[in-house]
C-alpha cells in the first residue's frame, strides 16, 4: 500500500512537471518578444552642430547605421528608436500592409522631406504614401516602422509574430537576439 502512494505521488510531480515544461514551450513568440530588451547606444548617436537641438519628428527624419554590441547591425532614427521591418509588406509594392490598430503599435517613420542617412547607401531610401497621406521612409522597398513603446536603444518586438525584425543598414532583417526560431 504503501509503495503504491509513493509511485502515485512520483506519477502526478512527473505530469506536474511535465505539463510546466508544456506550457513553457508553448507561450507564443509574440508574448516572449514583449520583454523590453534594451542596448547602450553607439556614440555619438546623431551628428549636430553646436548650439542646435535635432530636427523634430517627422520632419528631417535622418537614418543612420550603427553596430550595437548583442543585436549587431542596426538603423537607428533621429530620436535613437530602432527601426523594424515586417515581413507582410511587399517590397515590390508601394503600400505599407500595417495600417490601423496595428500602426498604433508599430509606428510608421514617416517624413516631410528627404531622409538624411548616416552610414547607408541613400540609394535604398525612399518613401511610399500611406493611406492617411504622411510619406513613409522605406529602405531596400520595405517601410519602416517602431515600436511605439519603446526607448532609445531598445530593440522590444524583435522576432514578434515571427514578422517583425530590426532592420540592418542594407534592408535585411537582423536575426539576432531573438526570442525562438524563426524561418
Amino acid at each position: 500500500m504503501r509503495r503504491s502512494r509513493l509511485t502515485m505521488l512520483v506519477v502526478i510531480a512527473a505530469l506536474v512537471v511535465g505539463a510546466a515544461m508544456w506550457w513553457q514551450a508553448a507561450e507564443p513568440a509574440s508574448r516572449t518578444a514583449q520583454a523590453p530588451v534594451t542596448e547602450a547606444l553607439p556614440g555619438p548617436r546623431v551628428p549636430s552642430s553646436p548650439g542646435t537641438s535635432p530636427p523634430s519628428t517627422p520632419a528631417g527624419t535622418r537614418l543612420t547605421a550603427v553596430y550595437m554590441t548583442r543585436m549587431g547591425q542596426a538603423v537607428l532614427d533621429e530620436t535613437g528608436a530602432v527601426l523594424f521591418r515586417y515581413e507582410r509588406d511587399d517590397p515590390r509594392k508601394s503600400r505599407s500592409a500595417c495600417l490601423g490598430d496595428c500602426a498604433i503599435v508599430w509606428t510608421p517613420v514617416t517624413t516631410s522631406g528627404t531622409p538624411s542617412v548616416t552610414g547607408i547607401d541613400p540609394a535604398l531610401v525612399d518613401t511610399i504614401k500611406r493611406p492617411e497621406g504622411a510619406e513613409q521612409v522605406t529602405l531596400a522597398g520595405r517601410p519602416l516602422y517602431k515600436f511605439a513603446n519603446a526607448r532609445p536603444g531598445e530593440w522590444t518586438g524583435q522576432g514578434t509574430d515571427h514578422v517583425w525584425f530590426v532592420v540592418q543598414p542594407d534592408g535585411r532583417r537582423n536575426l539576432n537576439c531573438l526570442p525562438g526560431p524563426v524561418q
